[in-house]
């Protein structure tokens, strides 16, 4: 008698274009899906996988929201975040199916909340949804599937599996919404391909993981899972730079809308005008961190480049973000805000690479 191996696996639903939250068309059908719909998408796939792997697969489907992904809130992922960590002793791996839209966000979020998570958190979607001609649903849930019991290298951590790609949590960023293959590793390699065959890096996937025991030991049983799951971004203002800016907007936010904390995209490698100095001053001497990162798509924030980010560094007035993306700025500065730290505690911590958001580079002038 043959014996397997069981892995149980708990699919988190939370709506999204997968689930058919899309803008009703006169020449495509309008399907809504359920979480039980899924369980006829993976049947073969989990009986292929008992063959061929020897691995006997036990679906659970829970709807925890259902959600067009543009209304995902920080309070959706800190839910999110509770559900894993509840049933954490009870399950091998869980694949959350979610909309495109801030599929970052909730992976990079998600990925600071667990800090020594020893199980895959796979993040998965569609372009199309699932029910429509030329959905990809049926095959982005089957390789997060593949993905979440591969057993050939250690997978855990926070991750989305989408397309060909596999991308380590705080580097998910979406660049089209049309492509099958939408998704791309922000300024980094990704973590693996995934197609006939799962091809993994292996120094990357390596890096990922040594993140999950950087500072404690990897959580086997859920007593020992480290969760902060709390998120403050309502009090982040994130604003883009154009010449003439006044430098009055930062003092307004503060005053008017009680904002703790800010994101400035500004030109270059993070070179603010120099016009917009004295919003700088203000905010360093109301100890209000603010993140400066680049408008150019592939820009590394460094403030080590031109004159106007050498001031800002040289007068210690902001945090470089180097090469972070929007999504890991804004849900690490709201995470950190959450847990009530300092001014420097912040400025601190936003410069720490905590699950391989930032890497910080020296430029040699």
């Amino acid at each position: 008698m043959s014996t397997y191996a069981s892995k149980r696996v708990l699919f988190l639903f939370t709506g999204g274009t997968i689930a058919g939250n899309v803008a009703e068309s006169n020449v495509s059908e309008n399907v809504k899906s359920k979480p039980d719909d899924f369980q006829s998408v993976i049947d073969h796939a989990v009986a292929t996988i008992k063959k061929n792997w020897g691995i006997e697969i036990i679906p659970t489907f829970l709807e925890v929201f259902n959600l067009d992904s543009s209304q995902i809130l920080p309070e959706n992922w800190s839910i999110l975040a509770e559900k894993i960590q509840e049933a954490y002793d009870e399950f091998d791996a869980f694949i959350i199916l979610h909309g495109t839209n801030t599929m970052g966000y909730t992976a990079a979020a998600l990925s600071f909340a667990f800090e020594n998570i020893n199980k895959p958190v796979i993040l998965t979607g569609s372009q199309v949804p699932l029910g429509y001609l030329g959905s990809d649903a049926s095959t982005n849930v089957i390789n997060a599937l593949r993905v979440a019991v591969w057993g050939y290298h250690p997978i855990k951590g926070v991750m989305a599996v989408f397309g060909s790609k596999i991308i380590t949590g705080t580097r998910v960023k979406k660049g089209t919404d049309f492509d099958y293959d939408p998704f791309s590793a922000f300024q980094t390699g990704a973590l693996g391909e995934i197609g006939r065959f799962i091809r993994i890096k292996e120094s990357v996937l390596e890096r990922h993981n040594a993140y999950l025991s950087k500072s404690k030991p990897l959580a086997i049983q859920s007593r020992v899972l480290s969760v902060k799951k709390e998120f403050d971004t309502k009090n982040i203002a994130s604003l883009t730079e154009f010449p003439g800016m006044s430098p009055d907007i930062f003092k307004t936010l503060v005053e008017q809308n009680n904002i703790k904390a800010f994101i400035l995209r500004a030109f270059g490698a993070g070179d603010a005008s120099l016009h917009l100095l004295p919003g700088f001053e203000y905010l360093k001497e109301k100890q209000i961190p603010i993140v400066v990162t680049s408008q150019a798509p592939s820009g590394v924030a460094s403030f080590q480049v031109n004159e106007s980010g050498k001031v800002l560094k040289d007068r210690n007035l902001a945090i470089p973000a180097f090469d972070m993306s929007m999504e890991s700025m804004v849900t690490k500065l709201g995470w950190l805000l959450a847990q009530n730290l300092s001014y420097e505690q912040i400025k601190s911590k936003m410069l720490e690479d905590l699950h391989g958001e930032i890497n910080i580079e020296n430029e040699l002038i």
